[in-house]
């Protein structure tokens, strides 16, 4: 009961301190909410588990060209039969292309990101869909009917989750103008690229060769993904990656100038997502910590400076016959509620700057 008669006394004692006590409950709001806001950001970002399955065996294969100033050529279909053919420390590949469509017959036209992917990507990068089915093998050959599947955040902000887009037809505009039933919305996920909107089996799928003249080895088109093979290790699968590489470029010379510097790689997909955000997510993790303490050390320099300018207050409160452990409870209730006011503020606006940092 001592403690909440400490607190009442040490609300009534910075009634007299208004002006103090609003610089000090917002100079630690904003301190304790930014760096709250962005380590949600950067656990959200680098440290929270992806939804994928068997994520710890989820590799990303590049090619690059660096002297060409290319840092990810992609891969060709003839390339990518060539690495499924020979790699064993990766048991299973998908493949995935990007391109924008026009989509018409579901609302209003629009342009959307795309992107066109094989039988075999939704298993391999371990995704399931929350509503309907995703593209399987029986999705392969060039006369497989078009299917597209949503992403969950394309379908959530645009049609509101309305179920009933599963099974409507749309026409896509792109490298022809093809038909496509909606089949599944994808579970939420970080999709790769991050700005996809649909995902399909139709125009430049590997699979669908029938669809695009675009089949020589020096005609690039595709990203590649893999699983390592139980037991596998990331490096067991670079080393195997380039072997079966350099015998690529002594079959092929023609694809692979040497003036290109052609070289290939792989790391692991949480790596791939991250690369771009993660030096960015970090210097700001380390500012809003130099934020906290410089927030901190005010806070500390004005309880100080209040403490010394009650000098006489705190003498004539001893001299009435309050004890030093007394005093310093009090002192001790005020900091606790200028640091819970202060936090209590902190925690309700840490979400929208999460919203505004993520955008």
């Amino acid at each position: 009961m001592s403690f909440f008669r400490d607190l009442r006394v040490a609300f009534h004692s910075l009634k007299h301190s208004k002006g103090l006590a609003i610089i000090v409950i917002l100079t630690l709001a904003l301190g304790i909410g930014a760096n709250a806001a962005i380590f949600t950001l950067v656990r959200g970002v680098l440290l929270k588990p992806l939804v994928n399955r068997d994520e710890n065996r989820l590799i990303y294969i590049r090619q690059s060209a660096p002297t060409l100033g290319d840092s990810n050529t992609t891969f060709s279909v003839p390339e990518l039969k060539d690495l499924e053919a020979n790699i064993h420390s990766v048991s299973e590949f998908g493949d995935f292309s990007t391109m924008g469509f026009t989509m018409i017959g579901l609302g209003e036209p629009r342009g959307v990101r795309g992107g066109v992917v094989g039988g075999t990507y939704f298993e391999v990068m371990g995704l399931r869909p929350v509503l309907g089915r995703l593209i399987g093998p029986q999705d392969d050959g060039p006369n497989a009917a078009g299917v597209i599947v949503l992403t969950y955040r394309f379908w959530s902000t645009v049609y509101k989750k309305d179920p009933s887009v599963i099974g409507k037809t749309v026409r896509l505009g792109s490298i022809g103008d093809r038909s496509a039933t909606v089949i599944g919305v994808l579970e939420p996920c970080v999709p790769y690229p991050a700005d996809t909107e649909i995902i399909g089996n139709i125009v430049t799928s590997p699979h669908h060769l029938s669809a695009t003249m675009v089949t020589g080895r020096v005609h690039r088109m595709t990203e590649l993904f893999g699983k390592l093979a139980p037991g596998a290790t990331l490096d067991q699968a670079r080393t195997e990656l380039r072997t079966v590489y350099a015998s690529m470029q002594k079959d092929h010379p023609e694809a692979y100038p040497d003036n290109g510097g052609y070289r290939i790689d792989a790391r692991m997909l949480r790596d791939q997502i991250t690369s771009g955000a993660r030096t960015v997510l970090l210097v700001l993790l380390a500012a809003s910590g130099l934020v906290f303490i410089i927030a901190c050390s005010n806070v500390a320099n004005l309880i100080l400076a209040r403490t010394v300018r009650r000098e006489g207050e705190l003498s004539i409160r001893a001299a009435l016959g309050a004890s030093t452990w007394a005093l310093r409870r009090m002192l001790l209730a005020e900091s606790l509620l200028l640091c819970g006011v202060g936090a209590a503020i902190a925690v309700m606006s840490a979400q929208p700057l999460v919203t505004i940092l993520a955008r």
